[in-house]
């Protein structure tokens, strides 16, 4: 059905908006994290866009159930849309807090970002095709859960703040968001669930 369709295509093109937004986010923390506080206005910027974003997707999201009574494929779609925008608005959520941390950070830590790029850019291209690898997802998640334990030993080994430990915890967790996208993406067009982390 046309209106169907051109629905799921402009909700799916306001996921990516927000995609972008929680991309964006994630890379400047990486800046803030290495000294840029300059980044924290931008970063509190797309913090209140993807506040937005969210909740005009949710309302799109329900009234597209509302309105056309999807069944099976559709209705996966609006129901791991709703899923999948919250997990964006929350790492956004996550990125800013962690921009506000005030801390030297040890450069283990930075091994991180390379990794949630690469979570970001299978994402992006698993929206337009609706296919993921499962196991690329578990192997960047894996990378970022070592950096975690790791940070974390040697936080124990050498405590210097707070924030430092606040940060390792929050960048895992942002790992773990887009892996649950991952997951609501695969049930989008395939109907099961799987477990990627």
């Amino acid at each position: 059905m046309k209106f169907v369709d051109d629905e799921i295509r402009r909700i799916k093109t306001e996921v990516l908006k927000l995609h972008e937004v929680a991309k964006e986010a994630t890379k400047l923390l990486f800046r803030s994290m290495r000294g840029d506080k300059t980044v924290i206005r931008e970063i509190l910027k797309l913090e209140e866009l993807s506040d937005e974003l969210e909740v005009k997707i949710h309302d799109d999201c329900a009234h597209f159930i509302m309105r056309f009574h999807p069944i099976a494929k559709d209705l996966r779609f609006a129901l791991g849309i709703f899923r999948i925008a919250s997990a964006y608005e929350r790492i956004v959520d996550l990125a800013l807090e962690i921009s506000l941390y005030d801390c030297k950070f040890r450069e283990r830590i930075f091994g991180a970002e390379e990794p949630l790029m690469a979570m970001f850019e299978t994402l992006e291209r698993a929206f337009g095709e609706l296919n993921i690898s499962a196991e690329g997802m578990i192997s960047l998640d894996d990378i970022i859960d070592g950096i975690y334990i790791e940070g974390l030993e040697e936080v124990e080994r050498d405590f210097r703040c707070v924030d430092e430990v606040l940060a390792i915890r929050h960048i895992e967790r942002i790992g773990d968001l887009l892996c649950k996208i991952a997951t609501r993406l695969v049930y989008i067009k395939e109907g099961k669930w799987i477990w990627i982390k």
